[in-house]
């Protein structure tokens, strides 16, 4: 990786390089998550593997549209057990997780097809949402699209793959 470089980071998602720094003996990268602001995020130049990634190919990308067509978990009824699953798999940085949590806002906030034993709050839109967000800023850049086209693209993207 290199000043300059878009990446995904686990928990922050599309960021990019802004710069190194040398603390107590040890390189760091300086990250911009694109949802962050001004906060900069650390990330140790030598376990800079495990904590960000590059952002996937069209491959990648297509290979994962692919697999979020052929998801059929729905939600945890109970309240506690969904929300740990759901912190669980937006702190993994899966991105098949990830996806989940997308098909998981697209059934709720979308088609409004919520079970009628599952009372969604809050935290569950602002976690889904979170998780929405990851996914679409990465794809994207991966394909070259602006935010406002996404669902069409993507929609359509789905039926030539």
């Amino acid at each position: 990786y290199k000043v300059g470089d878009v990446v995904i980071h686990y928990r922050d998602g599309l960021s990019e390089i802004i710069g190194t720094t040398i603390m107590n003996d040890t390189e760091f990268f300086l990250l911009r998550a694109k949802r962050g602001g001004d906060v900069k995020i650390y990330v140790p130049v030598l376990k800079a593997t495990q904590i960000i990634r590059p952002v996937m190919d069209k491959e990648n990308a297509d290979g994962l549209l692919k697999y979020m067509s052929t998801i059929t978990e729905t939600f945890i009824a109970n309240t506690k057990q969904r929300r740990d699953d759901i912190k669980r798999r937006l702190a993994s940085g899966n991105i098949y997780d990830i996806a989940v949590l997308c098909h998981f806002y697209y059934l709720a906030f979308v088609l409004n097809q919520v079970p009628e034993n599952v009372k969604l709050g809050q935290m569950d839109y602002e976690m889904l949402t979170n998780a929405k967000n990851f996914l679409y800023d990465e794809l994207c850049i991966t394909y070259g699209v602006a935010l406002e086209e996404l669902e069409k693209f993507v929609e359509n993207r789905l039926f030539e793959i």
